[in-house]
């Protein structure tokens, strides 16, 4: 009988937006970094003040940093930790459409 493959683990990908003067941002990534330990996820950052990226500063210029899980958001401002694992588990568990 041949080995059983395991299914996929379920995968986070976290988009924070952001930009090159934004100490909360820095705050941000320090605190995800604590997040990561306990829910392993991927991360991109996407900086607002690229031309290219015009429509999320239209929509984030005064909310930096940002954070989507799986392109929907989650949060802004400040990482709490504790909450964010737990918005992250939540998120895991949850079928995918």
């Amino acid at each position: 009988m041949p080995p059983k493959i395991p299914l996929a683990a379920p995968r986070l990908m976290l988009t924070m937006f952001t930009h090159n003067r934004c100490q909360l941002c820095v705050n941000a990534k320090e605190a995800l970094e604590h997040v990561r330990l306990k829910v392993p996820f991927e991360m991109t950052e996407v900086d607002i003040k690229k031309p290219e990226n015009s429509r999320w500063f239209e929509e984030y210029k005064y909310d930096v940093p940002v954070i989507h899980a799986n392109g929907e958001f989650l949060l802004w401002h400040r990482v709490d930790v504790d909450k964010t694992v737990s918005m992250l588990q939540q998120i895991l568990k949850t079928p995918s459409k």
